[in-house]
């Protein structure tokens, strides 16, 4: 199977007609016609985002070959009457109910369910969203919070265990029950997780309470929980948290809003709640959720439109000939018809007409 598909791929260097550009978008498309979707490997011949691969020495990239010999080597025939999964059907980040959000690495990721973004300059980066468990092996779907540590790693909550991974690498022993934390932590399901790396804190947040640990101590401190209200106009539950140190603001973000947090006057600021999804995201507030989504499986290619181009073009130069060839009979039907009746009477009354005209 690994040869067959290679021999398919390799075929088109045949082709000299075809450079470096066009041979990978022609595997791509033969991808498609063999039954393979997009995937959400960046480094897979069948990434839906364009990247530059040395054809000299083409070699199938891992991730397709596993694919092609998913579909022809063990492809179950379904049932009659259901309809096939779309597993990699993507979300829209415009639609909202995110699972939770946080800075990572100076970056916002944002998750729901099985996918993350990442969040630059107001503008989800190319190549996202992407698969959770891809990206962090080992990591479940709909994680309830996340937070960078003091040692830069990141740690995530779903239900009673949390995880930690360097970068994306899963550290050993995890995951664990959130209980290692220490006494007074919740028993399960922590909504908000946020660092605070001037007094060295890590506050956790669930419903209207919210507790504090010492990162250094790596002790609960006592005292805690107490209720959400310290906090001055964030609401119960948030669903997300990060720190934006430079300007003294912590942002606190539930549904489709945010909360800007003073650091010093410790309350919200004046304006707020307002929409994360026009201000973080670059969403159009009046944007339909449901008019620019579209299933991964339903992705046009740029080489369809360039043959749908090409098409049109075929089709203009031959509709024109002929459209002059039917001009040039009306043309000599017509002398012939002047001849047979009369040409000066006919040439006088076609003066008279286009003088008429001017």
């Amino acid at each position: 199977m690994e040869s067959f598909t290679a021999i398919c791929a390799l075929c088109f260097l045949s082709l000299p007609v075809l450079g470096n550009d066009l041979f990978l978008v022609a595997v791509h498309e033969l991808g498609h016609a063999l039954g393979l979707e997009h995937s959400n490997d960046p480094t897979a011949i069948m990434a839906p985002f364009y990247q530059y691969m040395d054809t000299e020495n083409f070699k199938l990239p891992h991730d397709d070959l596993q694919g092609i010999q998913k579909i022809y080597d063990a492809a179950p025939s379904p049932p009659r009457g259901d309809r096939p999964s779309h597993p990699n059907a993507k979300p829209n980040i415009c639609d909202g109910g995110f699972n939770t959000l946080a800075i990572l690495r100076r970056e916002m990721f944002v998750f729901k369910d099985q996918w993350f973004w990442r969040v630059r300059d107001n503008a989800v980066m190319p190549g996202y969203p992407m698969q959770i468990a891809y990206f962090w092996r080992g990591l479940p779907p709909k994680i309830d919070a996340v937070y960078e540590n003091s040692e830069g790693k990141f740690v995530f909550f779903k239900g009673s265990r949390f995880w930690v991974f360097k970068d994306t690498t899963l550290q050993p022993t995890y995951p664990q029950d959130i209980s290692m934390f220490g006494s007074g932590m919740p028993t399960q399901s922590i909504e908000t997780a946020v660092w605070w790396e001037d007094v060295a804190k890590t506050y956790f947040f669930k419903g209207d309470w919210y507790w504090r640990y010492n990162e250094d101590m790596r002790t609960m401190d006592p005292g805690y929980p107490k209720p959400i209200t310290v906090w001055k106009g964030v609401p119960d539950s948030p669903q997300g948290a990060f720190v934006d140190k430079a300007n003294g603001f912590t942002y606190f973000y539930k549904g489709k809003e945010y909360w800007k947090f003073n650091n010093q006057k410790l309350r919200v600021e004046p304006g707020y709640p307002r929409s994360i999804l026009k201000d973080f995201m670059g969403c159009d507030e009046f944007q339909d959720p449901e008019r620019d989504w579209r299933p991964a499986e339903e992705d046009v290619d740029i080489v369809i439109k360039l043959d749908n181009t090409a098409g049109t073009v075929k089709a203009v130069a031959i509709v024109i000939p002929c459209i002059l060839a039917l001009c040039l009979l009306v043309l000599v039907y017509t002398v012939l018809q002047f001849r047979c009746m009369g040409t000066s009477q006919h040439l006088l009354y076609c003066k008279r007409s286009m003088q008429e005209w001017v």
